[in-house]
């Protein structure tokens, strides 16, 4: 798989996940099922509720399912 600023954004959006929640992403899953479940099935893991609207936002906008969609980095560092 070749690394594109899509699937960097997309890695951001889960670090900050991480940040937040300070658990490991997907870590019930190996890792070929989180990256079966990512790119096919659309798994994404659950925003917690008391999650901090931007971060929320920037959150989802990372994980869009249409790559060519998640934002540029230029828009997130306005955004934050």
């Amino acid at each position: 798989m070749t690394e594109t600023w899509m699937s960097n954004v997309y890695s951001f959006g889960m670090v900050i996940w991480e940040m937040v929640t300070g658990e490991t992403a997907y870590s019930s899953f190996s890792p070929v099922q989180a990256a079966v479940g990512i790119a096919a099935c659309g798994l994404r893991p659950e925003i917690p509720k008391d999650c901090q609207q931007t971060l929320k936002y920037i959150m989802t906008k990372c994980w869009n399912n249409n790559p060519s969609k998640r934002p540029h980095f230029s828009e997130i560092l306005a955004i934050l």
